[in-house]
């Protein structure tokens, strides 16, 4: 760790944070104690412990009674992740003996793989990471997987950090990965058998094959992950219990809010932790277009844990119902007008939250933080008449006032 003078909490926590994302602090590693961190960046005790504290809060580490802080292991087990992901753990769970060989670990900078860099949005000598991994079951090859990911997005990955283990886990772990915006597909068709997968059906050059492409889109609607991994089909690898790969008739949506604000520490902390979401969507046209917005609201997302998605109202409508079943969304709008225009698209909404909605001149109050005009009247009530509930209610506990103008 750098020692500096005057270390503020935020860049102490900072600096540990990366430390533990770059791999120099290790899962279950004691980190020092809080005098000598205090001895370490020449701050008080009290920033230490608001440093620590902050920390916490974001998951990275947990406090052991009587013996100190200790970096915490952020990938929980009970993550609903799907087989296409971690097929080998899957393999092992059902007694098989497995293995994976990292084949090749390489970093593109020349415009290799054109593709994949388009979809990307990469250029030419942006940094490319491409990854192919071997699964051994039992002693035979069963899965060939190449996978390619973007250096900026998930930076300074040695080949060995990642020998023998499963990609998705391991970026959970150090980058904070959600595999809530994980995207899957599966394919069988025949094709010829990757040369390295030979030993598992050796006399026959081509054959009915599965190919599992599982890519990830960050908070910016970009793919920063792909991940095709294949299999013989008589493998039956993927041919297993897996309701990851069902998307819901219906998304899972916990409750839709109206603040003018749309995501600030009440939205981002208090509300989405009462209800248990792992994903807030904005649906805001403007909001698409506006970064330091996004970057804002992100910082308050990632303070809770959450990812954050931000789309039109249009594209919310067109694709709220690809949403898988391990997503849990929160979803906020600016005005009754945006709630009942995803209503009317189609967006299953049942439940309405109305929460801050500013004076402006021509509204009048309903409560000390809601005030409307006769269009936020018409729009709230058109929702009330179509069967959801619209209710005022500026903090989970709070009464609620119900809609009814």
């Amino acid at each position: 760790m750098n020692r500096q003078p005057l270390w503020q909490y935020e860049q102490i926590s900072a600096e540990i944070m990366r430390e533990i994302n770059t791999g120099k602090l290790k899962i279950g590693q004691k980190l020092p104690s809080e005098k000598e961190l205090c001895d370490l960046f020449d701050v008080s005790r009290i920033t230490v412990r608001k440093a620590l504290a902050d920390l916490e809060e974001r998951n990275y580490i947990e406090k052991h009674q009587g013996q100190g802080s200790f970096v915490k292991d952020r990938f929980d087990p009970r993550q609903d992740i799907a087989i296409i992901d971690t097929p080998g753990l899957h393999l092992q769970q059902q007694g098989h003996y497995v293995y994976i060989e990292l084949h090749e670990f390489s970093i593109l900078a020349d415009g290799e793989e054109p593709a994949v860099r388009e979809m990307m949005n990469l250029d030419v000598s942006d940094y490319l990471y491409k990854i192919v991994q071997i699964y051994i079951c039992d002693r035979k090859p069963v899965i060939e997987r190449t996978t390619f990911i973007s250096f900026e997005e998930f930076p300074l990955i040695k080949a060995k950090d990642i020998e023998g283990k499963e990609l998705i886990p391991f970026l959970f772990r150090r980058y904070g990965l959600s595999p809530a915006l994980l995207r899957h597909s599966l394919k069988n068709q025949v094709d010829v058998i990757p040369t390295r997968l030979k030993a598992f059906i050796p006399a026959v050059p081509k054959s009915s094959i599965i190919k599992a492409t599982t890519t990830y889109i960050n908070q910016n609607n970009v793919v920063t992950y792909m991940s095709t991994a294949v299999t013989p089909a008589n493998s039956k690898v993927f041919f297993v219990k897996d309701k990851e790969e069902n998307k819901m008739s219906n998304p899972h949506i916990l409750l839709t809010r109206i603040d003018n604000r749309l995501v600030h520490g009440q939205v981002g902390v208090t509300w989405t932790k009462t209800l248990g979401a792992n994903l807030i969507l904005v649906a805001n046209d403007n909001t698409v277009n506006d970064p330091l917005q996004q970057k804002l609201m992100k910082s308050t997302a990632d303070s809770s844990g959450v990812q954050i998605r931000f789309f039109t109202l249009q594209k919310t409508i067109d694709i709220i119902h690809k949403a898988a079943d391990r997503q849990k969304i929160f979803i906020v709008v600016k005005t009754p007008e945006d709630a009942l225009k995803l209503v009317e698209g189609g967006v299953p909404i049942k439940e309405v939250n109305v929460g801050n909605m500013h004076f402006a001149p021509g509204k009048e109050e309903v409560t000390k933080k809601v005030y409307v005009d006769e269009k936020d009247k018409k729009a709230l009530m058109s929702m009330v008449n179509k069967g959801v509930d619209v209710y005022i209610q500026d903090v989970p506990g709070d009464h609620k006032t119900q809609i009814n103008f």
